[in-house]
């Protein structure tokens, strides 16, 4: 579930649709959280698919630790790329804020950091400062120290700010957060190459 205080809107023609926050978003908010509506599936289940739907499905999905495609059903499949992102995903089930969002800024995450293929690259249409231009599979293994690190630097503030989605946190991981954590680099998974390249081939 996306955070309550966000809306979709278009970015541009080239980009399209965002999503952006209405009010002031702190850093440390708990920006997404899995919930009970989102759909998990295997690769067996996205290859039982017609191939139109499964092309729509590779483009608002990302991939778990155990390699099962995550749909969101809200909003948050619309989470953009940034290579300056604000926001972060977690090993714990959620994307945290790792700066503060203002009203009408968009929020971002980095792809790089949710499953990219070994030979899967696009063109980042931002030119943001920083922007890596292409961005490629490799950053992820370049890049994790430094997510890692900034979401470890922001973890200790959770507790200090309100959190509308932390009821969909379980008791375990709100211990977790409550004694403090040591974040793990999170484990990149390549997608299921073969069903990409066919979803990829539908015109």
């Amino acid at each position: 579930m996306i955070h309550p205080r966000t809306e979709l809107r278009e970015v541009d023609p080239v980009i399209g649709s965002g999503v952006f926050a209405t009010a002031l978003i702190p850093r440390g908010t708990i920006v997404w959280a899995t919930d009970p509506l989102d759909r998990y599936l295997t690769v067996a289940d996205v290859k039982a698919l017609p191939p139109r739907v499964a092309l729509d499905l590779v483009r608002h999905t990302w991939m778990t630790r155990e390699g099962r495609f995550v749909l969101a059903w809200d909003n948050s499949r619309f989470v953009n790329h940034s290579c300056s992102p604000n926001c972060l995903a977690t090993e714990f089930g959620f994307e945290i804020a790792v700066r503060e969002i203002l009203p009408g800024e968009e929020m971002t995450n980095d792809y790089a950091n949710l499953g990219l293929q070994r030979d899967e690259h696009f063109h980042c249409a931002r030119g943001e400062h920083g922007c890596r231009g292409e961005v490629h599979y490799p950053d992820g293994a370049r890049l994790r120290h430094a997510w890692a690190a900034q979401i470890a630097g922001t973890l200790p503030v959770v507790s200090q700010v309100q959190q509308p989605l932390d009821f969909l946190l379980s008791s375990d991981v709100r211990e977790k957060l409550r004694m403090g954590v040591k974040v793990r680099e999170r484990k990149r998974v390549p997608r299921f190459e073969p069903l990409r390249q066919a979803a990829l081939a539908i015109d």
